[in-house]
């Protein structure tokens, strides 16, 4: 008999890695509370609710598991591991404990548990309210990133320099929090690379780093907008091998035995600093395209084989192949659309691996803050580093859609 799990998240970067699950001859369950997400379309079962918001997913949760027990619960490109435990414990599936899964959605309690495991971390701060932010700015240090304690895919997010504005700082970041709470934490300039890793009985696999692009830092400033990564990381050996044992370090200090984590991290003299470790599968198509792309290894399978209560070998996840594959995001001026243009031009170019585009006639597009203003995205291969991130770089510059400047 197929063994069931539910997924929750069915957007459209959720597709590939339920095809994936369909893959491994798993029951498909989706959760979302979007009547048309494209995950439906996949999924054996669906349960309309929201996966953001536990009283609408848990008692559906529940009640599907009495007519068609669930076997598993994981999520995909969605921020919800603390739904996950919920559902998990509730249901007596394999899953988080409720305080390591609540710390990895707290920004807050997430750097004080990396700070008394002697996790390397930027300096941070609990911001009550714009003096005390103001206070923070005028310390020994040029730039601050202030960010909502409780949010997630950047949003809220800010870089706030010296002499910046606070004020909009501070509110930006409360209006994008649930619970209207807001941090600092010091800006550290450096390369910043996406690590994710699979964490077996407590041993940390991390299979792959990205060297995550920021190029238009300046032109959306002060909005910290990345805009695609390229692998393998460009960075020597001893510091990558110190990248995945802060990985592990703070894998282990927050609590996580058993699961998968997603770390950004940023490096600066040769020294790298955890700014977060999610407890979760990551976003922006790096599970499910580029990492197997480059590596080889489907993380979106261990992930479901660990929700599922399966034994995992730490042998296997380790990486299988080297291609340089790069992904990138199309970032477009504010408008309307007024045409999108055919994907065969796009296709035609060497080395593209994958192609997707959100746009439809008529869609207004409003000014970037962070990388959820994507309208595009391509993933493709080259023989090094500058040859895939040149492709991936025409790629996106041969998809052209027409988009009127807005009415001022």
């Amino acid at each position: 008999m197929k063994k069931r799990i539910l997924v929750l998240g069915g957007s459209r970067q959720a597709v590939t890695g339920l095809e994936q699950l369909k893959a491994l001859g798993l029951d498909v369950v989706v959760c979302d509370f979007d009547p048309s997400a494209p995950g439906f379309r996949l999924a054996d079962h669906t349960i309309l609710a929201s996966v953001y918001h536990i009283d609408d997913c848990l008692p559906a949760a529940v009640e599907f598991h009495k007519r068609h027990p669930l076997d598993g619960v994981m999520c995909l490109a969605c921020d919800v591991p603390h739904i996950v435990a919920r559902i998990a414990s509730s249901l007596g599936l394999p899953g988080l404990p409720h305080d390591v899964a609540d710390r990895a959605v707290n920004k807050m309690e997430m750097k004080q548990k990396f700070e008394e495991g002697g996790v390397s971390i930027p300096r941070y701060w609990a911001t009550a309210d714009v003096a005390s932010l103001e206070n923070i700015l005028s310390g020994d240090f040029p730039d601050l990133v202030v960010k909502p304690v409780d949010s997630r895919g950047s949003k809220g997010v800010s870089r706030l320099s010296r002499g910046g504005n606070a004020v909009w700082a501070f509110d930006y970041a409360q209006a994008n929090s649930p619970t209207g709470q807001v941090m600092a934490e010091e800006y550290i300039t450096g390369p910043q690379v996406s690590s994710e890793s699979v964490v077996i009985d407590g041993q940390t696999v991390t299979p792959a780093l990205s060297d995550r692009s920021y190029q238009f830092l300046e032109k959306y400033y002060p909005f910290i907008v990345e805009d695609g990564g390229d692998m393998p990381t460009c960075l020597p050996p001893e510091t990558v091998a110190n990248i995945k044992a802060l990985v592990h370090q703070a894998a282990a200090s927050l609590g996580v035995k058993n699961g998968v984590v997603k770390g950004d991290i940023v490096v600066r003299d040769g020294k790298p600093y955890v700014i977060e470790l999610a407890a979760r599968l990551s976003g922006g198509y790096y599970c499910t395209h580029q990492i197997p792309f480059s590596t080889g290894v489907k993380l979106v399978e261990a992930c479901a084989k660990l929700a599922l209560g399966e034994k995992l070998n730490p042998d296997d996840w380790h990486q299988k192949k080297n291609t340089h594959a790069s992904t990138r995001w199309k970032l477009v001026e504010p408008g309307l659309v007024a045409s999108v243009p055919p994907l065969e031009d796009v296709m035609a170019v060497p080395g593209v691996l994958a192609f997707e585009h959100w746009l439809k006639v008529g869609d207004v597009i409003t000014a970037a803050q962070n990388a959820a203003a994507s309208v595009a995205m391509v993933q493709t291969e080259g023989a090094s580093q500058q040859e895939a991130r040149s492709r991936a770089i025409k790629a996106l510059d041969t998809f052209q859609p027409d988009i009127q400047p807005p009415l001022t």
